[in-house]
């Protein structure tokens, strides 16, 4: 993969782009001097559809949540379901000590972006540059939300209308601590009936199409 094969997305499918709505991820900061940090997550979801905006946790304490509260914004890298991309998942979450850039530890290519500055990831194959919209800490952790202002794709992983080609993309969910280095993916979409007539669906289908209308 080369770096111009990665192509933007117009901002009215950043919402497609980002399907389905948690992700495993590898998240992207720099420090007040530039240097980079890569972090490895396991539930990285999407919160609201319009304007798109993205959330994750992380250790109140951690080098990541240091970079974002210097610099207010983040990239949000989502791997595929592939094994190469996902051992070097495994190896940005190790704990590296500060000042370590762990995308060149893992072998990963630093992407420039175009609207933050930290780096995309240039194998991951979807990217979300974002600005933080707040920061929220209790116990020992933070949960982060950013706006998405700019969001990047490998050619040919996406239709013309924005949609995800899902045998290509073949998103990809780390399934917990308790499992250790188990991933999980699917593929295979349906489109689902309504077994239900009562005027709470007509009302939820307007709903929708308002919302989307503009889209």
């Amino acid at each position: 993969m080369n770096a111009e094969d990665v192509v933007y997305q117009p901002e009215k499918y950043w919402d497609r782009l980002f399907a389905p709505g948690g992700h495993a991820s590898m998240i992207t900061t720099v420090d007040e001097e530039g240097r980079v940090n890569a972090a490895s997550y396991a539930t990285t979801v999407r919160i609201v559809h319009n304007p798109v905006q993205i959330a994750f946790t992380t250790a109140a304490a951690g080098q990541t949540a240091a970079n974002i509260k210097a610099t207010n914004q983040f990239v949000v890298n989502l791997p595929s379901f592939e094994r190469d991309i996902l051992e070097k998942v495994r190896v940005v979450g190790l704990p590296f000590a500060k000042g370590v850039n762990e995308l060149e530890k893992a072998g990963l290519t630093a992407l420039p972006s175009q609207f933050v500055k930290a780096p995309r990831i240039l194998e991951c194959t979807r990217h979300f540059e974002c600005e933080v919209v707040w920061v929220k800490e209790w116990l020992n952790r933070a949960m982060i939300v950013g706006n998405v202002l700019g969001a990047s794709v490998h050619k040919g992983l996406v239709d013309a209308k924005g949609y995800l080609v899902w045998d290509k993309v073949k998103p990809v969910a780390f399934c917990g601590a308790p499992y250790v280095n188990m991933f999980a993916a699917g593929y295979e979409t349906m489109e689902v009936g309504m077994p239900y007539e009562g005027p709470e669906v007509q009302a939820a289908d307007k709903s929708v199409r308002s919302y989307f209308d503009d889209m």
